[in-house]
C-alpha cells in the first residue's frame, strides 16, 4: 500500500554535532524555524508519513513506487528573489499530488499586489493549481495573491506550528502564566545585516535587554552567524572570515568591546536543531518577544506568553490570522524602553484565540481530507 512522504525534516537534525557548517545549514534549510512547522506537519498526519532523505532515500524511482502524495510544510515560498528551481524540478518529476501546508507570501506591506517572481516560483504556483485539490495558506494576503494567479482552491489555516500543543486549554495555560511577573524572558534575533535599519534598532534593543536581564536570545538563521556560534566545534571546518567577529560586534553591540561581545555570545546566545529541546528551554521563561514567528511560536506552544513584533506583510498576516498578540515594529521602537514596557503592551483574548484556533484546525483538516489523508 502506498503511503505519504514528507518534504523537510521531522523537527530535528540527527548527528548535528558531526556536520560541517554547510551540512548543518543545509539540514535546517538555512533557518531553524523551518524545523518547527515541519515538526508540526508530521504531528498533524494520522497515518504513515515518511520523511524524504531520512525514512526513505531521495530516489525518484523509489518515491514514485512507494508514495501516493508529497506533503510540503511550506514557508514564505512566494517571495521575490527566491530561486526554487531545484525544488520545483523535484516536484515536477514526482508526478503526484502535492499537499501544501501553511504556504505564505512575503512582501513589505499588504498594499503590494505586483510581484517580480523568479520563473521557478511562477512554475510552483502552476503546480499548486495543477496538483493540489486544496492548498493551505497562512492568511488572506497569500490567498489573494494565489487567486490572482488562478488558484481558486485556497483555504486559510495559519501556520501548522499553531497546532503543535494538542491541549484544548492552551490559551488558558498561557493566560495563567501571564499573571506572573516577568522575572525571566527569551528573545529572538533577526539577521545582523537587514535591509531595513529599523530591524537593527529592534535587535540592538532586544540584545541589551537580554544582556542585562535573566534571559537568552535565539538565533535561527544566517549561515555565517550560525557558523560563528559553532566555531569551536571540530566538525565546523568552514569558518567565517577573519574580520567577521569584529564586524558582528560592531553591528550588534557597538558600545561594547570584543570581549564583552564574546561573553554575550557564549552565555546568552542559542541556536536549536531540535524542536523538543527548543520548546523545553522556552517553557522555562516568563515571557518571549521578537520578530521571529517560529521562535515565539516555540515558546507559545510550550505555554509561555509571547509578543510578536510584526515588520512586514508576512508577519502581520500570520499574527492577524491566528489571533496572536503582536505589536508593530515602529510602535515597539517608540513605546518600549524596557521588557516591562513590552509586557505591558501584551494583550490577549484567550477565548477568541481558542475559537480561532479551532476554526483554523478544521480548515486545515479539510485540506487533508481533500487529499484523502487522515488527520491525527
Amino acid at each position: 500500500m502506498k503511503y505519504l512522504v514528507l518534504s523537510g525534516t521531522d523537527g530535528s537534525v540527527p548527528e548535528s554535532a558531526f556536520l560541517d557548517n554547510e551540512g548543518y545549514v543545509r539540514a535546517i534549510g538555512q533557518n531553524s524555524g523551518n524545523l518547527l512547522f515541519q515538526y508540526a506537519a508530521k504531528r498533524l498526519i494520522g497515518e504513515k508519513a515518511a520523511v524524504i532523505g531520512r525514512d526513505m532515500p531521495r530516489n525518484m524511482g523509489r518515491i514514485r513506487k512507494d508514495a501516493r502524495a508529497i506533503i510540503i510544510p511550506s514557508a514564505n515560498f512566494l517571495r521575490e528573489g527566491a530561486d526554487m528551481s531545484g525544488f520545483v524540478s523535484f516536484l515536477e518529476r514526482a508526478q503526484m499530488p502535492l499537499i501544501f501546508l501553511g504556504l505564505g507570501a512575503q512582501a513589505d506591506s499588504f498594499d503590494q499586489t505586483d510581484f517580480d517572481f523568479h520563473p521557478s516560483v511562477v512554475r510552483l504556483i502552476d503546480l499548486i493549481r495543477e496538483r493540489s485539490n486544496k492548498v493551505s495558506v497562512r492568511g488572506e494576503f497569500t490567498a489573494a495573491l494565489l487567486e490572482r494567479h488562478g488558484v481558486q482552491n485556497v483555504v486559510v489555516t495559519g501556520c501548522p506550528s499553531n497546532f503543535i500543543n494538542p491541549a484544548p486549554d492552551l490559551a488558558d495555560v498561557i493566560a495563567a502564566k501571564a499573571t506572573q511577573p516577568v522575572e525571566s524572558f527569551i528573545t529572538h534575533a533577526e539577521e545582523p545585516w537587514p535591509k531595513n535599519p529599523d530591524k537593527s534598532r529592534v535587535d540592538r534593543k532586544l540584545i541589551e535587554w537580554t544582556r542585562s536581564g535573566r534571559a537568552i536570545m535565539v538565533q535561527q538563521s544566517v549561515p555565517d552567524m550560525l557558523g560563528y556560534l559553532r566555531r569551536n566545534n571540530p566538525a565546523a571546518v568552514q569558518q567565517p572570515g577573519d574580520h567577521f567577529e569584529e564586524s558582528l560586534q560592531k553591528r550588534l553591540l557597538p558600545d561594547a568591546g570584543l570581549e564583552s561581545f564574546r561573553d554575550f555570545c557564549a552565555l546568552k546566545l542559542r541556536s536549536y536543531i531540535s524542536v523538543d529541546q527548543w520548546m523545553e528551554d522556552s517553557a522555562r521563561f516568563d515571557f518571549s518577544i521578537g520578530m521571529r514567528l517560529h521562535g515565539n511560536m516555540a515558546a507559545w506552544q510550550a505555554g509561555t506568553p509571547s509578543l510578536w513584533i510584526h515588520h512586514d506583510a508576512r508577519t502581520r498576516e500570520m499574527c492577524d490570522t491566528m489571533a496572536l498578540p503582536s505589536i508593530a515594529m515602529d510602535e515597539f521602537l517608540d513605546q518600549c524602553d524596557t521588557i516591562e514596557d513590552a509586557r505591558a503592551r501584551w494583550e490577549f483574548d484567550a477565548e477568541a484565540y481558542t475559537a480561532r484556533r479551532k476554526d483554523l484546525r478544521a480548515a486545515l483538516d479539510s485540506v487533508l481530507a481533500a487529499h484523502d489523508v487522515a488527520a491525527a
